[in-house]
């Protein structure tokens, strides 16, 4: 199915009947091998861009995305911070 659209058997049928009329016998083969050519060509640069995407995602998974502080300390979570800063304050820690 092609865009929402399917081809029967007459359809190809009127589709190869045109192309021989437009190009004549004498030129399919030429350009059967042109349509090909850029078949192979457009499959290779889809391969290429998957294997980019997957080395992407590869790479982006492996970066530390751990926030640290200037002195590379690694910071708390936010939770874990309130907790600190009351405590410092001398207030009791709610939950939420």
């Amino acid at each position: 199915m092609l865009l929402g659209f399917s081809l029967g058997a007459a359809e190809i049928a009127v589709i190869i009947l045109v192309v021989l009329l437009i190009f004549g016998p004498s030129k399919l083969p030429q350009l059967g091998s042109s349509v090909g050519k850029m078949l192979r060509g457009f499959k290779k640069e889809m391969k290429s861009l998957n294997e980019d995407d997957e080395a992407d995602a590869k790479a982006a998974a492996e970066i530390d995305v751990t926030p640290r502080k200037a002195d590379g300390e690694k910071v708390e979570s936010a939770a874990r911070g309130r907790e600190v800063e009351s405590a410092a304050r001398g207030r009791e820690v709610r939950p939420g």
